[in-house]
């Protein structure tokens, strides 16, 4: 009875345990840019609504080695667990696309029996046994595994406490871009230096107060690689920058981390003619609640008065963008011609080669200049 309650309390620690987020670690694969950071499990508790009472737990190591703990019943309804561990296998970009699916797990079952009880003396450790059922394991995103044992399947997320997957999109990030800079990525051996800013993003109100509505359009030349954000996406403006004055400064739309990028993006001129005639390059952030994916693109925005029209194309480059609570992590590749003639470390088309990480900082931060009237 002692060992049945051991075993119901670990079950019942799925529901409780605190969520971690896993680390990116360099697990570069044959065929993968350098550039190409794996995406690897959060860390935490998982649970398929639709099948309360059973769960898991998930750990990840440095060098990507999972271990992860199954807590179920036997048939006779006696809290039991089972191991499933091993070397995470990434999946490419590529991959990612089209299945959706960012990594996997092989592994058997293992199934363990005989260790300490809660009120018993430590005298020997639990004997695990490999089980005969087939086991497939992959993640769609860092925070959903599709966990498979035997005929029995279970769509498990990780837990969250009080917050949507829209609603951690807002606050304040510091938003980091490197682009790859090694030999195959620039014959010149220059390299393309990262660039770090502030970006603020507000929840709920993509564009202003109240929210505006939003047109997406694809430009009339652009790249058939190029294409518009799933139906149903939500769209979040990042905050633009603050004109050149004395004091605290705020980053944003042109800030140091989009220089290089912009000045390879060419401008559409597919709403040229509006009545307000004033369009810019900016980055736009988007997140379709279906997939619990999102992207980040370049687009032309032109201010109206009461909509927002934005052009995709004629060429772009595209982040593939994952969240956590904390950390937003995206890859970026080059879509569409080098219409603007940048040089070829820059402008490399359907070659992952850009890392974008964006790590959450406290609301009231503002970023500032060591410089007066500066903006680096």
């Amino acid at each position: 009875m002692h060992a049945r309650l051991q075993r119901g309390l670990a079950a019942l620690l799925i529901l409780l345990a605190p969520v971690l987020l896993a680390p990116a670690v360099a697990m570069a694969k044959p065929g993968q840019s350098k550039a190409l950071t794996p995406l690897l499990p959060t860390r935490g508790a998982y649970y398929d609504a639709t099948k309360p009472g059973t769960g898991a737990s998930v750990d990840v190591g440095q060098d990507g080695f999972v271990f992860l703990t199954y807590y179920s019943y036997d048939t006779l309804g006696v809290p039991t667990w089972y191991i499933i561990q091993g070397q995470w296998t990434p999946s490419s970009e590529a991959q990612r696309v089209e299945t959706d699916t960012i990594g996997t797990l092989a592994s058997p079952l293992l199934y363990a029996t005989g260790g300490q009880c809660v009120s018993c003396d430590f005298t020997h450790g639990p004997s695990v046994i490999a089980e005969q059922y087939s086991v497939s394991a992959s993640w769609t995103t860092p925070r959903h595994l599709d966990l498979s044992i035997g005929n029995q399947t279970w769509h498990m997320d990780a837990v969250r406490y009080g917050a949507t997957n829209q609603d951690v999109i807002a606050g304040t990030w510091q938003l980091s871009i490197s682009w790859d800079a090694s030999a195959d990525a620039d014959p010149t051996g220059l390299g393309i230096a990262s660039h770090t800013q502030v970006v603020k993003i507000e929840p709920g109100r993509p564009f202003a107060r109240p929210p505006l509505a939003v047109t997406v359009e694809l430009d009339p030349n652009a790249d058939s690689s190029i294409a518009l954000p799933p139906q149903g996406s939500q769209y979040y403006a990042i905050d633009s920058s603050n004109p050149c004055a004395p004091g605290p400064v705020r980053i944003g739309n042109f800030g140091v981390a989009f220089t290089d990028i912009f000045s390879a993006i060419q401008p559409s001129i597919l709403f040229a003619n509006s009545s307000s005639a004033f369009q810019y390059l900016a980055p736009m952030l988007w997140y379709a609640p279906s997939k619990e994916r999102g992207g980040l693109d370049v687009v032309t925005q032109t201010m109206g008065i009461d909509t927002v029209p934005l052009a995709l194309g004629p060429n772009n480059i595209h982040f593939d963008l994952y969240f956590e609570p904390d950390r937003i992590i995206g890859h970026g590749v080059v879509q569409g011609k080098n219409l603007k003639n940048v040089p070829a470390g820059y402008w490399q088309p359907d070659t992952v080669s850009l890392n974008l990480l964006m790590q959450r900082l406290p609301d009231d931060l503002v970023e500032r200049s060591i410089y007066v009237c500066r903006l680096y």
